[in-house]
């Protein structure tokens, strides 16, 4: 069976039709996916302590005056709050 230049040219059009538009979503499925992968790459597993702590972490001030005393107080120093407070703060209440 032999196909007339009009048939094998409409043939093409549709192997393009379908073949682009695969190419294409298969390609932002890949990409998405590499994407996804660099970043779980690139950072700390979940048991890592430096998910919590890093070089800005900063541990509470020992020297912080009484509050026994009736003059004003100064405002504490920034620090990061310890995981145990946040864990009473959040999970105390649970009855």
């Amino acid at each position: 069976m032999l196909m007339n230049n009009n048939q094998f040219h409409i043939l093409l059009l549709w192997y393009w039709a379908l073949a682009v538009p695969t190419f294409f979503s298969v390609t932002v499925v890949l990409a998405i996916g590499f994407y996804i992968g660099v970043n779980f790459m690139a950072t700390p597993p979940p048991t890592s302590l430096n998910s919590m702590f890093d070089e800005f972490s900063r541990e509470p001030l020992s020297g912080i005056p009484s509050k026994d005393d009736d003059d004003d107080q100064p405002i504490e120093p920034i620090s990061d709050i310890d995981i145990t407070q946040i864990n009473e703060i959040m999970f105390n209440n649970l009855k």
